[in-house]
């Protein structure tokens, strides 16, 4: 079983587009969908919920603390009933309907640890086949707003990291590590820290690909992550956690083999 971790906090249109996308195309069908809401407070919202809390695949969790990406994903994880750990953002959309069972097969091969997905904006241009790491930005996504058409995603790629908007791992191998950073990653590069950790463990981060779902809000921001964070009073504390990614991983990001230029 794969249980599907997708934490919200109201933006209901975005939650019932996903939701129902898995629902309704996914052929993989040993799954369960674990929405954990945290501190929603629309009326909508709570219609919603009460629409879909007798479907079989689904359970709701409540987490009502101030928003911790990790500690919101860690403590769903606990309550999973899946072997595997699938964290999805509640504003992706599937697109290809072998997605699930895509990376499913992909993390079973030797030595993986992490499968990522192929995410395109609306607009079709990619979104997210894979993370390089650079000093300056820190994390940076191959081949982000280029089209599909142009670039070879025929096979399985390696990367340092992949993003956790689509995030396929071992249940086991997460606990084993002690899940995302909830102490000094609370709300940015908990994902890419967990596939550091992963690696240093020998294990390989894959993108995979026909993978492909729509991740829908980021094709609003002018950058996926400085403009989440620009205007809000989280903006210290993610530049904190940069510093902490920079010092923690300082060796990691000189020396990742994937970085190429032409790929940015």
């Amino acid at each position: 079983m794969i249980s599907i971790i997708i934490p919200f906090r109201d933006k209901i249109d975005l939650l019932r587009q996903c939701v129902f996308s898995v629902l309704e195309k996914t052929i993989y069908d040993d799954y369960e969908i674990i929405l954990v809401n945290n501190q929603s407070k629309e009326y909508k919202t709570k219609a919603f919920l009460g629409e879909i809390e007798d479907n079989s695949k689904i359970r709701i969790l409540n987490y009502d603390k101030v928003f911790n990406f990790s500690a919101i994903n860690n403590f769903a994880v606990k309550e999973a009933q899946g072997e595997f750990i699938l964290f999805l953002n509640n504003d992706t959309e599937v697109i290809s309907p072998n997605w699930l069972g895509k990376m499913l097969n992909c993390l079973e091969g030797e030595q993986v640890g992490v499968v990522g997905a192929e995410l395109f904006y609306p607009d079709d241009t990619v979104q997210h086949v894979g993370v390089m790491l650079e000093k300056e930005r820190l994390a940076i996504h191959a081949f982000r707003k280029w089209k599909e058409d142009d670039i070879n995603l025929d096979n399985p790629r390696e990367w340092m990291a992949v993003t956790a908007a689509c995030m396929l791992t071992k249940k086991e191998l997460f606990l084993k590590i002690g899940g995302f950073n909830e102490v000094n990653l609370a709300i940015a590069y908990n994902d890419i820290d967990y596939c550091l950790k992963v690696r240093k463990l020998g294990y390989k981060i894959i993108c995979v690909p026909d993978a492909k779902l729509y991740h829908h809000e980021s094709a609003s921001r002018k950058s996926d992550i400085f403009a989440k964070f620009f205007n809000r009073k989280r903006y210290k504390q993610f530049i904190m956690e940069q510093e902490y990614m920079r010092k923690k991983w300082a060796k990691e990001i000189a020396d990742d083999h994937f970085y190429d230029k032409k790929n940015i």
